[in-house]
């Protein structure tokens, strides 16, 4: 699997979305609680930091890769994998119905 062009992490939403195309339902549990969302630009990218005492974003940080938000993609490549695969079936049984 190839690292991401774009890809949009919102823990709070249990968000994610790589290079346009988005899911929620994305298993966020391995993310820090203070993570209110991750942006990557293709070759670096940036965590907005809360202050969990006022939630509000602290600060962002800048990150080099996306080695700690693994488990979010491998969640959301199983998700699409799924929704592709369906999109197929339904394709294929419309195709049926249409001859």
């Amino acid at each position: 699997m190839t690292l991401p062009m774009r890809a949009i992490i919102i823990p709070s939403d249990t968000f994610c979305s790589v290079n346009g195309v988005g899911f929620i339902g994305v298993d966020m549990k391995n993310v820090a609680a203070d993570v209110h969302a991750v942006q990557w630009f293709g070759t670096w990218g940036d965590q907005e930091i809360l202050d969990l005492k006022t939630g509000r974003i602290d600060r962002n940080e800048k990150i080099q890769n996306l080695d700690v938000y693994q488990s979010v993609l491998n969640s959301y490549w199983t998700i699409r994998a799924a929704h592709d695969a369906a999109e197929r079936e339904a394709i294929d049984e419309q195709t049926i119905i249409e001859v």
